[in-house]
């Protein structure tokens, strides 16, 4: 890298190459290959400042984290001292004028905390340091700084109690559009707020919840009816008393996308709600929803714009009938004791529930050209579905069940030759050598599959994204294999442009096909 600057300087690359160019190559560069970069040189380093500085996240330690505050182990030390700095640079952002020009180029930061929501003081963090400073949380610190982000546009809090003090510094960042609450306990605030996006995510609470459900004044204050355009509301415990304050509030005019998850007893209330939404283009409704269907008939008015479904297919033949919806994402667990409280296992689906939710998807409005099943086991049959029903799919997405009996009726303890020769009975396969290397729930056997022609794709597919299901990075490095492979399904479906899996990128410019391995960006720290 760093001979590549240097010729670059030499040749006088960086004169000759106006900034902007500059600033979109390094784009696409995570945060410490920029701060890299912005060491060569004074112009690079100008350059990369607004783009080092666009997203910041800090992490706020609390008491849990530091088990013995007097007396502490070495590891707690360092924790410690890390608060103590996160302090010294928070102060610093209070009191330096250049601190307060960085301030106007975020647009994005994320605060997080870990240990439980009890406060570590800054008393308590700079005792080491015999360092006075204000009685002021940490948190308190970095809420007080925010209204001097003119730009900032997202804000993502993780584990943090709101209280009014905190709620009195959002409503004053001018050009707030996003807030996102991970695990946050949100006390009552009369602070109206013009927010275009909320996501509130809660997994579980101690029981009893630690917290009251929100206020009539609450709600009214984070989802504004004339501004709010996405909403996302996925917290197992307070998901109805957020429901049944949104149909209080009146019409949604401008509310295009909603993920929801929707307890036991209140799909009447999402529908309820669902009818005040005349704009909603997407729905998404989590898997930790009930199971239920609403218990009156869903008038063709409500929701007439639909696009885009995610969630159970037992809501298909109520959702898509009439309404113009062409994306779909099917997902095929559901909990095995309809009784059974939110969060609880999961079952999947055989394939005839699966064929009969690929029927049912056909009486939408519009032709399906996305679709998405999650999780999914593939089988010749299940395949046979998909192309019979939607042969002009553009996009599939296949979340794979890495397990060879579901869906199949067998039984896992099965030695695996037993099960190769049960899929074998399904299908005339003239290289069983082959197939018995390369088992089918597995990305690298669904690929073989389908470039020796025992499994069919919609012949219009343009993208294939294979993925596993529930895992969070799908790695497939087997590259030499995969550039035999991807040639010949190439010559079969001449449409089919890209092929996804996991981590590696197929794409197709004219007769060539290229590879990629994916990065995730990294955003970053102070």
């Amino acid at each position: 890298m760093g001979q590549l600057f240097g010729s670059l300087q030499k040749s006088k690359y960086t004169v000759l190459l106006p900034p902007e160019l500059w600033y979109n190559c390094w784009s696409f560069l995570v945060v410490q290959d920029l701060l890299a970069v912005s060491s060569t040189c004074w112009s690079f380093r100008l350059i990369c400042k607004d783009l080092v500085f666009k997203h910041i996240t800090t992490t706020i330690p609390y008491k849990r984290t530091v088990r013995h505050i007097f007396q502490p182990r070495y590891e707690d030390t360092a924790r410690i001292g890390r608060a103590r700095r996160l302090l010294l640079r928070l102060h610093a952002f209070q009191s330096d004028s250049d601190a307060w020009e960085v301030l106007r180029l975020v647009e994005t930061w994320s605060i997080k905390a870990f240990g439980l929501p009890a406060p570590l003081y800054e008393s308590e963090i700079m005792q080491y340091g015999k360092t006075t400073f204000p009685f002021v949380q940490p948190s308190i610190s970095i809420f007080l700084i925010l209204p001097s982000c003119k730009n900032l546009r997202v804000l993502s809090i993780s584990d943090i109690h709101m209280e009014e003090e905190r709620w009195s510094a959002l409503v004053k960042i001018p050009r707030l559009e996003c807030l996102n609450m991970e695990r946050c306990n949100l006390s009552s605030t009369d602070k109206s707020m013009k927010l275009k996006v909320v996501s509130i995510t809660y997994e579980a609470r101690l029981d009893p919840p630690p917290v009251p459900p929100p206020t009539t004044q609450l709600i009214s204050s984070l989802f504004n009816i004339q501004h709010l355009e996405k909403l996302t509301l996925l917290d197992l415990t307070f998901s109805s008393s957020f429901l049944l304050g949104l149909v209080q509030l009146g019409q949604f005019e401008n509310l295009k996308h909603l993920s929801v998850v929707v307890p036991e007893t209140h799909m009447d209330t999402l529908f309820a709600f669902l009818s005040m939404t005349p704009s909603l283009t997407s729905l998404t409704i989590s898997n930790f929803s009930t199971m239920a269907k609403p218990s009156k008939p869903v008038l063709p008015s409500v929701i007439p714009n639909l696009v885009a479904y995610d969630g159970f297919p037992t809501l298909i033949s109520i959702l898509l009938p009439g309404r113009p919806v062409n994306t779909l994402c099917l997902r095929m667990n559901h909990r095995t004791d309809p009784q059974a409280s939110l969060g609880n296992p999961f079952g999947v689906y055989d394939n005839n529930v699966i064929c009969k939710a690929l029927d049912d998807c056909s009486a939408s409005a519009r032709v399906v050209h996305d679709l998405m099943l999650s999780p999914f086991h593939p089988t010749p049959d299940s395949m046979q579905d998909i192309v019979r029903i939607h042969p002009n799919l553009r996009h599939l997405r296949l979340d794979i069940l890495r397990t060879p009996n579901i869906n199949m009726s067998v039984d896992v303890d099965e030695p695996m030759s037993l099960i190769m020769d049960m899929l074998a009975d399904t299908m005339a396969v003239r290289d069983s050598d082959n197939f018995s290397r390369h088992p089918l729930f597995l990305i690298s056997g669904f690929l073989n599959w389908i470039a020796n022609g025992h499994l069919p794709l919609p012949a219009k597919l343009e993208t294939l994204h294979l993925h596993y299901y529930q895992r969070s990075v799908t790695v497939c490095g087997d590259v030499t294999r995969q550039r035999l492979l991807v040639p010949k399904i190439s010559a079969v479906y001449p449409a089919l442009r890209e092929i996804e899996m996991g981590t590696t990128r197929w794409w197709r410019e004219g007769d060539y096909w290229s590879h990629e391995v994916l990065r995730y960006r990294v955003i970053g720290h102070i």
